[in-house]
């Protein structure tokens, strides 16, 4: 099966010679015609394209107002630090004070406040910790608030957990980004068309445009 991307860049390739040709080969009057079409296409694609661009300068403003999303790398290498912390020695609440105090990401913030929460006994470090899965929407946090609530009541040696869950959440962590490099193809089809076509066309047709003296 053919590669999109590759048959989008061949239809527009083919698009602009047979424009090359026809500029070239039609007589003066056609050629004025063409190039008046052509001016009153560009007019109406820049009035379809206002609010799209509206939209999307919208969406990006939205998003980088919104708190970043926490990733499953930064929740691998929270659960690596405090798995260290526990090997040498430290307690969890020390191991986690260590990473929130030397981090400042989402996580880390949310992590901070959980663990102040139940310093001051507000809430169990499960809930607590659920919290922080809810407020990240985050579902491997569920299951590191459960292990670690589990473990230090029932006094199970919390490192071998944590071995265990950084490993399912790194190898989680490579499949999503593998998906995301399957689909990258796919999402370059969208500037292709609407960027790189029209600048294709205008480095074509503009110089011949100019040379027959219609613009």
């Amino acid at each position: 099966m053919a590669d999109p991307t590759q048959v989008l860049l061949l239809a527009d390739a083919c698009f602009a010679a047979l424009c090359s040709w026809m500029v070239t080969s039609w007589e003066p009057w056609d050629r004025a015609w063409l190039a008046r079409e052509a001016r009153a296409l560009c007019r109406r694609l820049e009035l379809a394209c206002k609010p799209a661009m509206r939209a999307v300068r919208a969406r990006v403003t939205s998003h980088g107002a919104r708190t970043a999303r926490v990733s499953l790398g930064e929740v691998s290498e929270m659960i690596d630090v405090v798995r260290l912390g526990l090997t040498a020695g430290l307690s969890f609440d020390a191991a986690l004070a260590m990473y929130c105090l030397f981090r400042t990401s989402r996580l880390s913030k949310l992590l901070g406040e959980a663990a102040l929460s139940w310093r001051i006994g507000a809430a169990t470090r499960g809930e607590a910790l659920g919290g922080v899965a809810q407020a990240a929407g985050v579902r491997s946090l569920e299951s590191f608030g459960i292990a670690v609530a589990q473990a230090l009541a029932l006094g199970a040696p919390l490192a071998e957990t944590l071995l265990g869950q950084a490993r399912e959440i790194r190898a989680a962590h490579r499949a999503a980004v593998e998906r995301e490099i399957e689909r990258a193809p796919v999402k370059l089809l969208v500037p292709v068309g609407t960027l790189i076509l029209p600048a294709l066309l205008l480095s074509i047709m503009g110089p011949l445009l100019a040379a027959s003296g219609m613009v």
